[in-house]
C-alpha cells in the first residue's frame, strides 16, 4: 500500500464541502501534532500548509450555527485549535480580530492562545 493514501484521504477530508467533516480534519491534524512528542514525527505534516491555509479560510466567514452535526462556533474553534501549532506571524490581525469580536468565550480562548503562536512565529 503506498503511504500516500492515508494523506489523499486526509486531504480529501480538509477539502469536504462538508463544514463538520472539515472540522474533524483540522482536529485529526491537531490531534497528530500532539502524538509527535511521543511518536517522533507527525505524518500529517507534509500538508501542513494546506491545513493552515484551509483554517485561515475558515476564519474569513462567520462562525457556524449550532445543527445537529456541529456545535454553534465550532468551525472557528477547529480553525484556531490548529493555528495554536501552525499560526505565524502574518496571521495575527486576522486571529486578533476574531479574539476581540467573537461572541463565543470558546473561540475567544481558543483565540488568545493561537494569537500566542503567531507572535512567537
Amino acid at each position: 500500500m503506498s503511504a500516500d493514501i492515508p494523506l489523499q484521504a486526509f486531504e480529501a477530508l480538509l477539502h469536504s464541502p462538508n463544514v463538520p467533516t472539515v472540522c474533524r480534519a483540522l482536529n485529526m491534524y491537531q490531534v497528530a501534532a500532539a502524538y509527535t512528542q511521543l511518536s517522533g514525527g507527525n505524518p500529517l505534516e507534509p500538508l501542513a500548509a494546506d491545513v493552515r491555509q484551509v483554517a485561515l479560510d475558515i476564519l474569513t466567514h462567520p462562525p457556524v450555527e449550532a445543527s445537529a452535526d456541529i456545535t454553534a462556533g465550532f468551525d472557528h474553534v477547529s480553525a484556531l485549535n490548529v493555528l495554536t501549532t501552525l499560526a505565524e506571524p502574518a496571521d495575527l490581525p486576522l486571529i486578533t480580530t476574531i479574539l476581540e469580536t467573537s461572541p463565543h468565550e470558546e473561540v475567544r480562548a481558543v483565540a488568545a492562545l493561537a494569537a500566542t503562536t503567531a507572535r512567537r512565529g
